[in-house]
């Protein structure tokens, strides 16, 4: 691959991350995904794809996240202990 035609599909990575991020917040993770992108990158990808590999980055991201049922469990547990 030329180092032309790395460019564009980093400059395209990078812009189409850019429209699709919505954590304005967090400049430094909408970089650690274009770079997460790059590294799954092939010949034959397109937009939906692009979306896809977003989504796994953030879904990667979210795997130790604590959820609201999380939060209602150690709520009880706590209750529990309380008694």
């Amino acid at each position: 691959m030329s180092n032309e035609f790395r460019e564009q599909i980093l400059e395209y990575i990078s812009d189409t991350v850019g429209e699709l991020w919505q954590l304005d917040t967090r400049p430094d993770l909408e970089k650690d995904c274009v770079d997460f992108i790059v590294s799954q990158w092939g010949d034959d990808y397109d937009n939906d794809y692009l979306a896809y590999l977003v989504v796994k980055f953030l879904s990667n991201l979210c795997r130790d996240a604590v959820s609201s049922q999380d939060i209602e469990y150690m709520a009880q547990q706590q209750r529990g202990n309380d008694i």
